[in-house]
């Protein structure tokens, strides 16, 4: 489970070394084509304590509804949602990876009716001000009805050259408990990445990212819920018990004007099971006024899949799988972002109209092909949409 980074000051960032007293207010939700269904809310409130401490702490549910998971709870082999993959680029809180964590689920049935599972996750943090650097340290807790999760995670935060340039050096560990419903056994799983984000100023119009980061799995690294089938036969994946993943970046904003900015990255992406992807993304952002600002954004994804991946399995084999997060194939995002800063007129209300009140919205669409169909929805392509609707309010 990655993507657990918690909440420290952003690289380069200068008006400010501690994040600033907020309260975020967020509602997310994913629909997609294989018929899944995320809500997950939360919030979250950061204090200073001091003029060198501050204090974070986040509260989220997770509510998924997916007919492979009624299949499980009744007793048939299916899949249950996928937790890979949120830590794709993302860094505060530990907030998901946008669509790629949740497409692993199939199809639902007929009308809502109430969440098929239930996640919770609660986190706590500490950023602390050190001999001119900046230390945050957090620790998760997440449980849901087959799956615990607890994460520890840090980073150290250098300012060098007046701030012009800055390193940050980041560490998580989590360690998971797996437990099917339809097994009679407990699995364990390890993760441990280790991180470095360097950024430079190179101007006033332009800042420069370089990102790595050394991920390394071990343990239960299948889905116990997916099965493999061999004439007619059901049988568990098998995947090795230890995976290394790697990743290196880079990205760079440009201000274009006065109150338009460009972003842009590249990411590689590869790992000891041959996985090997190519993230490509882009987002433009204008200022339309001192209270809107909108943003829309491109990202596209190539990737080879797994050296023990195979569309089908004439007999049982090692190692086997059917996550066709392990296929080869493309994805594409469409993302748009609106942010309000204290929305003015006569007859706006003292909240709206408060400039330490933001309102953040933002819209993604999304498109994933792969090569070998769905092993339970049996299509190659996947379509998704991701919202989320936040208020940020800063004492």
């Amino acid at each position: 489970m990655l993507g657990l980074l918690l909440a420290g000051p952003l690289p380069g960032a200068q008006a400010q070394d501690l994040p600033p007293d907020e309260l975020q207010v967020n509602f997310s939700g994913y629909f997609d084509s294989f018929n899944v269904s995320v809500l997950y809310p939360n919030i979250s409130l950061t204090r200073q304590v001091s003029s060198t401490t501050s204090l974070t702490g986040r509260y989220l549910v997770d509510m998924v509804t997916a007919a492979s998971i009624k299949q499980n709870q009744g007793g048939g082999g299916a899949d249950g949602e996928e937790r890979e993959g949120r830590d794709d680029d993302d860094r505060a809180f530990g907030k998901r990876a946008q669509v790629d964590a949740v497409t692993a689920a199939s199809a639902r049935g007929e009308g809502f009716g109430g969440p098929d599972d239930v996640r919770h996750e609660l986190n706590v943090g500490l950023t602390q001000l050190v001999a001119g650097r900046i230390l945050s340290l957090n620790g998760l807790y997440s449980k849901e009805n087959d799956y615990t999760s607890a994460t520890v995670a840090g980073t150290l935060t250098q300012y060098f050259a007046r701030k012009n340039t800055t390193l940050q050096l980041g560490f998580v560990h989590s360690r998971d408990r797996i437990y099917p419903r339809t097994k009679d056994w407990t699995r364990h799983q390890r993760v441990t990445t280790f991180s470095a984000d360097l950024s430079q100023i190179l101007s006033k119009r332009l800042l420069v990212q370089m990102l790595y980061s050394h991920t390394t799995n071990t343990g239960y690294l299948a889905d116990a819920y997916k099965t493999v089938s061999i004439g007619g036969q059901a049988f568990d994946p098998v995947h090795p018990g230890r995976r290394i993943r790697q990743a290196a970046a880079a990205r760079f904003s440009y201000r274009l004007g006065l109150h338009t900015s460009f972003q842009a990255g590249y990411r590689y992406y590869w790992d000891d099971w041959d996985v090997v992807s190519h993230t490509v993304s882009g987002m433009y952002q204008h200022r339309l006024s001192r209270v809107v600002t909108l943003g829309l954004g491109l990202r596209t994804n190539l990737q080879r899949k797994a050296f023990f991946f195979q569309p089908a399995y004439p007999t049982p084999e090692p190692l086997m799988t059917v996550d066709n997060k392990l296929d080869a194939g493309f994805s594409n995002e469409l993302q748009f972002r609106l942010s309000l800063n204290g929305i003015r007129g006569r007859d706006a209300p003292s909240l709206l109209s408060d400039d330490r009140v933001q309102y953040n919205l933002s819209l993604n669409l999304y498109q994933r092909h792969t090569d070998t169909p769905d092993w339970f929805s049996r299509r190659k392509d996947l379509f998704a949409v991701f919202f989320n609707a936040g208020i940020r309010y800063r004492f």
